[in-house]
């Protein structure tokens, strides 16, 4: 039986921090469902969870620390020490275990911290990066909140849930930065208004470019379904928004370009600008 209603919020940078409350920080709140109360209070299922991520900054294949050079999309001369800046452009550098980690644990720990994917410098594949949290048992999940560190929000990903552990995955919401992307990769059928109460869709309103960082995502996962206002009498909603899992399935980052600016105006800075996190 499922244990109770979440809400999940997140803090990410593909430069970004990951949190449950973060690409980029997530944090999941949950209350019992008892039939009862309208009103039962939130608790945060995200501390003490496991969390784990396809790929770091500044850690290998092995897990074994490397150092990667990483560049911010807004700051210069003028902002933070002017010794990181190359071609005006302040920069810094991922390493693990050391004070300029940012393991996926960061997301989680309830501070500032974030963590934060490798930087396409190292390869476009790290476009597609996941972050899965792991609830360690059945619990309903009412919102997901995401904050981004110092990245923008996602250009295209997927928020996905599990109800059996990690096994199998199934879309919650999809993002993208327009309708056309949400047909072409996620179907048509993404872009129609919600009938159901576990119909999928997919939002443009999170994947703008700006804010360029600390950015937020909030997703509700009940307002504004046909059950939301009798959840307790709603089965199909009440199964929707079950999860052992919660899955971040990052598809591609917001790049300003970079990827195509990059060898034609030879700024060895534009990959190093692109990387999720959040805290």
């Amino acid at each position: 039986m499922a244990r109770g209603t979440a809400a999940v919020a997140l803090l990410w940078h593909i430069c970004c921090t990951v949190r449950l409350l973060s690409a980029q920080e997530v944090i999941t709140y949950g209350y019992g469902v008892n039939g009862f109360s309208l009103h039962p209070p939130y608790f945060n299922l995200a501390e003490g969870t496991k969390i784990t991520a396809t790929a770091t900054c500044g850690q290998d294949e092995s897990g074994k620390p490397v150092e990667d050079l990483y560049c911010k999309l807004v700051g210069g001369p003028v902002s933070g020490d002017p010794s990181q800046t190359i071609q005006g452009q302040y920069c810094d550098i991922c390493k693990a275990e050391s004070n300029k980690a940012h393991p996926s644990t960061n997301a989680i720990d309830g501070t500032e911290r974030w963590w934060q994917s490798p930087p396409l410098s190292r390869g476009l594949e790290y476009n597609e990066v996941n972050v899965t949290l792991d609830l360690g048992q059945l619990f309903h999940v009412a919102y997901v909140l995401i904050k981004f560190a110092n990245s923008p929000r996602p250009d295209l990903w997927v928020l996905e849930r599990s109800t059996d552990f990690g096994e199998a995955y199934s879309p919650w919401q999809y993002f993208a930065s327009s309708k056309r992307d949400c047909i072409e990769k996620f179907g048509p059928k993404s872009v129609e208004r919600i009938i159901k109460d576990d119909d999928a869709i997919c939002t443009t309103e999170y994947s703008r470019i700006v804010p360029l960082e600390n950015g937020e995502i909030v997703v509700s996962l009940v307002n504004g379904r046909p059950g939301a206002m009798n959840f307790s009498y709603s089965p199909v909603l009440r199964d929707f928004t079950k999860a052992t899992n919660i899955r971040l399935r990052f598809l591609r980052t917001n790049t300003l370009l970079g990827h195509l600016m990059g060898k034609a105006l030879r700024d060895p800075t534009v990959t190093r600008r692109v990387s999720a996190d959040f805290v």
